[in-house]
């Protein structure tokens, strides 16, 4: 084989190669499904207490009050107020032991609130309308975190 011939050997295997730039649809699949493993390291949390299971004098009330959760995983502790508003819906919480975190509400992959907690662990996300079936992800300093078992808020 000559140069020529190499030349024009490269040049048909880039004009086919060049046809298609997308990786297969399974590659895309796969790729998208390992990004849910960014967060394996973070610890499942388990609902302890529900305001609307836990508290029969509560749930005798009226309907538009706030509902109370709470989620424990290890040595933590997330507390949790959903609460409705003329303005709109929130999440107020608290992190117990007290410590600061970036926060996410997530429904499936798609993040619905973020925000952070303070030094004392507190903090406010603003959620959208309705009910959902939402988890809390909470991502301390040190790289850890939990996150809540998926609950219809």
């Amino acid at each position: 084989m000559t140069a020529f011939d190499d030349d024009a050997l490269l040049d048909e295997l880039a004009d086919l190669l060049a046809a298609d730039h997308d990786p297969p649809p399974e590659v895309l699949h796969a790729a998208r499904e390992s990004f849910t493993w960014r967060t394996v390291d973070a610890e499942l949390a388990t609902l302890v207490f529900d305001s609307l299971i836990d508290d029969e004098a509560a749930a005798m009330r009226a309907s538009d009050r706030s509902r109370f959760l709470t989620f424990e995983v290890g040595a933590v502790t997330v507390e949790v107020e959903v609460e409705s508003a003329p303005a709109g819906r929130r999440m107020l919480g608290q992190i117990v032991p007290p410590r600061t975190a970036e926060l996410e509400v997530r429904r499936g992959r798609d993040v619905l609130a973020r925000g952070t907690a303070d030094d004392l662990g507190r903090f406010v996300l603003a959620l959208p309308d309705g009910p959902d079936r939402v988890t809390l992800h909470c991502r301390f300093a040190d790289g850890s975190g939990v996150e809540s078992v998926p609950e219809v808020i």
